[in-house]
C-alpha cells in the first residue's frame, strides 16, 4: 500500500468517525487527532522519499557489463520472452496494474471516487544497455511507470479518456470495460467462496447479488437502496504498464543469479535485504531526481503543517494557548 492510499483510507475513516460521534467537541477532537496521524504518516514518508532521492543522486549509473554487487543504478531497454498482455490495452509488458474506482455519493455534500478493486501481475525481464543484459526480478519494486489508459463508463461518464498514443492501438471499448468489470467481480466472488474461513461464502453471495443488482441499475449503499436506469453506476479504469522494449531507469540491489542460463547471466537485480530501495521508473535520471526531491519536500512540509496546525487548534480549544 502506498503512503497516499494509507492517507486516503485514514481520511475516509475520519469521516466515518465524525458521522458517528456524539457531541460537536468530541467530533472536532477526533477528526483533529486523525488529521495529526495523517500528518505524521505524510511527514515520515516524506523523509523516506528524500532518502531515496539522496541514494539515487549518490549512486552513479553503471554499465550492465561491469555492475558491482550491492546497490546499483542502471539504464536500458526491457526485453525478454516471458511477457504479459495488459488486461485493457493488451500491451506487451512485464508488469501491469489496473485500478477500478466507483463514483460514490455518501450524502448530498460528499461524493467522489472510491477504490473498487485492483489487479496487477508481473514477470521477470532483462534490461539491455548494449553492453550486456541483466535479469531483473521486479517483486517488491516501487513502480513509476507510464499510464497506458484511463477511461470511464456509466451514468454521466462524459468523454474523458486517455490512451497512450505510442501504443498504436484503439484501446478498450465501453463493452470491453463492462466485460472486464464483470469478470473482476466474478473472480472476487470465487476468491471469497474458496477461502477456508467462516462467512466467506456469505460474502461471496453478497458480492454476486450486488453485481446482479448493479447490472439492473439497482445500487446498494449504507442504509439505502437506489434505483436507476441500466448502467447508472459510474466507474473509472486506470492502467499502468512496464512496457516491453522501452527504456527504464532501475535502482536496486545486484546479487548472484541462482539460475543462470549461461556464463553471461550471473547477476540478478532485485530488492535487497539491507538496502530497501528498489525503484523502476520510466523517467530520465534528471527527471526522477527532480520529481523525488519535489515530492519529498512537499510531503515533509505538508505533514509538518498538518501536525502543527491541528495540535494548535486542539490546544486553543482547551485554553492552553492563552
Amino acid at each position: 500500500m502506498s503512503s497516499f492510499d494509507l492517507v486516503l483510507q485514514i481520511h475516509q475513516y475520519s469521516f466515518c468517525v465524525l458521522a458517528g460521534s456524539g457531541s460537536d467537541n468530541a467530533k472536532l477532537y477526533l477528526i483533529l487527532a486523525l488529521f495529526i496521524l495523517v500528518g505524521l504518516v505524510v511527514f515520515v514518508m516524506g523523509f523516506k522519499t528524500y532518502r531515496e532521492y539522496r541514494i539515487l543522486e549518490d549512486t552513479p549509473e553503471a554499465p550492465v557489463r561491469s555492475i558491482p554487487m550491492g546497490l546499483v543504478h542502471i539504464h536500458g531497454k526491457t526485453t525478454g520472452e516471458n511477457r504479459l498482455s495488459s488486461p485493457l490495452t493488451h500491451t506487451p509488458c512485464y508488469y501491469y496494474k489496473v485500478e477500478v474506482e466507483k463514483w460514490v455519493k455518501k450524502d448530498k455534500d460528499h461524493e467522489g471516487w472510491e477504490k473498487a478493486g485492483t489487479e496487477s501481475d508481473m514477470r521477470a525481464f532483462y534490461l539491455d544497455d548494449t553492453t550486456g543484459q541483466v535479469l531483473v526480478d521486479p517483486a517488491h519494486a516501487e513502480f513509476d511507470v507510464p499510464r497506458t489508459f484511463q477511461g470511464e463508463i456509466g451514468f454521466r461518464a462524459g468523454s474523458k479518456r486517455f490512451l497512450e498514443a505510442t501504443l498504436g492501438v484503439s484501446g478498450p471499448t465501453e463493452q470491453d470495460l463492462r466485460a472486464y468489470l464483470a469478470q473482476s467481480s466474478q473472480r472476487a466472488e470465487q476468491a471469497f467462496a474458496s477461502l477456508p474461513v467462516p462467512g466467506a461464502k456469505t460474502v461471496a453471495k453478497v458480492l454476486e447479488i450486488d453485481r446482479k443488482l448493479d447490472s439492473l441499475g439497482v445500487h446498494l449503499s449504507v442504509g439505502s437502496l437506489g434505483l436507476g436506469g441500466s448502467g447508472e453506476q459510474r466507474y473509472r479504469f486506470t492502467e499502468h504498464c512496464l512496457i516491453a522494449e522501452r527504456e527504464y531507469n532501475i535502482t536496486g540491489t545486484c546479487a548472484e543469479n541462482p539460475s543462470p542460463r549461461d556464463e553471461h547471466d550471473r547477476n540478478l537485480i532485485k530488492k535487497g535485504q539491507n538496502e530497501p530501495m528498489f525503484l523502476i521508473s520510466s523517467k530520465t535520471e534528471k527527471e526522477l531526481e527532480k520529481s523525488l526531491r519535489r515530492k519529498a519536500f512537499l510531503m515533509i512540509l505538508l505533514g509538518a503543517a498538518m501536525m502543527v496546525g491541528c495540535t494548535a487548534i486542539i490546544l486553543a480549544k482547551l485554553g492552553m494557548l492563552k
